[in-house]
């Protein structure tokens, strides 16, 4: 099996939040998993084109002011804008619209519910 890797970004709602990425981002929800008692689901991971994210709660403030550069993990898309056009329509948090950068990437940014920053990017064309 050659090399994966799935993100882990914090929640403070894990069951809202994998409903969000569901719902607004278009994922599948894979699998939740609840906590001790009454405590309510603590990680749950979501897929998308083969991609998996995992959402851990976090009982603490999660995401201090940040530079509007900052952001948690890039996801590779086959094409930018088809998928800026479809999130946006969901209702998704777009932070930047898609844009061609010089490193040879169109991109945009989305911010989840949780002030995680995802940002979406697929090679320019030649």
């Amino acid at each position: 099996m050659s090399w994966t890797v799935s993100p882990i970004l914090g929640a403070r709602d894990v069951k809202r939040a994998t409903e969000y990425y569901r719902d607004v981002l278009g994922f599948e929800i894979q699998s939740v998993f609840g906590g001790v008692g009454d405590e309510g689901p603590v990680y749950g991971i979501v897929q998308r084109e083969g991609l998996s994210l995992h959402l851990q709660i976090r009982r603490r403030e999660l995401a201090a002011e940040r530079e509007s550069i900052e952001s948690d993990v890039y996801l590779y898309v086959a094409d930018a804008d088809k998928l800026h056009d479809e999130l946006t329509a969901r209702g998704a948090s777009v932070l930047r619209e898609p844009q061609d950068e010089e490193y040879g990437l169109r991109d945009f940014a989305v911010e989840d519910l949780d002030g995680n920053r995802l940002v979406f990017g697929a090679p320019l064309s030649g």
